[in-house]
């Protein structure tokens, strides 16, 4: 009997021996639409780079995408597949369908809250992404981003800002203005590889104080006010602004703190602006003194910045000396 038992002993620990990790690996799924699933006619989805990104054998990533899935078949279809494969991560990343079927940004919110309702129902860790941009025609995904950071923060779910991530250079990582090639496939992973291994390290009861955490990924997005009001994010306002905020806010502890801050209060603020013309108009008359501004800080030559400071003097001076005279007269 001793002999049995030392033997099946000596078979679990070669077996061990021969892994890694003898514990089960953590279930990293990724549900989505064609974006996840790749397109085959430009290249795979990001779920292909996101297990080399994790770098561990701890980890096992499934690729749970659908093409052509929108939020609402999203919601219909999660439980099932978040049953057959019991992930640690959810990754949840649609949306980019109800865009392009006009399906509303405060609809989609909804779907992709209740999405990562029933991860969290099923024992899962959801993780929420903005909508990845579209450069076809007139769809606009910045639009929806906002009701998607204000529905990550208020449930306390953390978020990834996908959009942020790859805006800057989305021509050039995209070969048909929506699926990204190989190289937008890998920044698209690398942004949750890192915060699926930030969690990794971290307790799950910290989770929540990290949810906006990476909205303010460097690499753009994040100035939801000024996108609502202009319409897109690749309008040169927003462009600006963004500029501004990574040359000159974030490069200070003042500045961070009001870009933290920004990100926390301003979601809900430009979702309303996003749907009322009128607001909007009025939003971008009161832009214009931040923009100028902005482009005296960031664009501005010297030369320029020389110019204008002499001819603002000027013109106090002017205005000084306007009113000295009045007073003169009225003496």
């Amino acid at each position: 009997m001793k002999k049995k038992s030392w033997c099946i002993a000596t078979g679990i620990l070669l077996f061990c021996s021969g892994m890694t990790d003898c514990r089960a690996a953590d279930v990293v799924l990724c549900f989505g639409d064609s974006i996840t699933a790749g397109y085959p006619t430009v290249n795979e989805g990001y779920p292909v780079y996101l297990k080399s990104k994790l770098n561990s054998a701890s980890f096992t990533v499934v690729n749970a995408g659908v093409g052509g899935e929108d939020t609402m078949r999203g919601v219909s279809r999660i439980d099932t597949v978040l049953a057959a494969n019991k992930p640690k991560y959810a990754v949840i990343m649609e949306g980019a369908n109800d865009v392009v079927e006009g399906i509303s940004p405060s609809a989609t919110s909804f779907n992709l809250q209740n999405m990562a309702q029933h991860a969290k129902n099923a024992g899962a860790v959801p993780i929420m992404s903005t909508i990845t941009p579209n450069s076809q025609s007139n769809f606009a995904p910045e639009n929806y981003n906002p009701s998607i950071v204000n529905v990550a923060a208020s449930n306390q779910v953390v978020l990834v800002d996908t959009y942020g991530r790859v805006i800057n250079d989305w021509k050039n990582i995209t070969t048909d203005g929506i699926h990204p090639t190989r190289t937008g496939a890998q920044i698209i992973a690398q942004g949750f590889a890192e915060q699926i291994l930030s969690m990794k390290k971290t307790s799950i009861s910290s989770i929540g104080s990290s949810s906006t955490s990476s909205s303010g990924d460097s690499g753009g997005g994040g100035c939801f006010i000024a996108t609502a009001a202009y319409g897109s994010a690749l309008e040169p306002q927003v462009i600006l602004l963004r500029k501004f905020r990574d040359l000159r806010l974030l490069t200070n502890t003042p500045g961070r703190a009001f870009v933290a801050w920004y990100y926390q209060t301003s979601p809900p603020i430009a979702d309303f602006i996003a749907q009322h013309g009128l607001i909007r108009l009025t939003v971008r008359a009161a832009l214009l003194p931040l923009l100028a501004t902005a482009w005296l800080l960031v664009e501005a030559t010297v030369f320029q910045q020389v110019a204008l400071v002499l001819a603002a003097f000027s013109l106090l001076v002017a205005i000084w000396q306007k009113g000295r005279n009045k007073k003169s007269l009225a003496q």
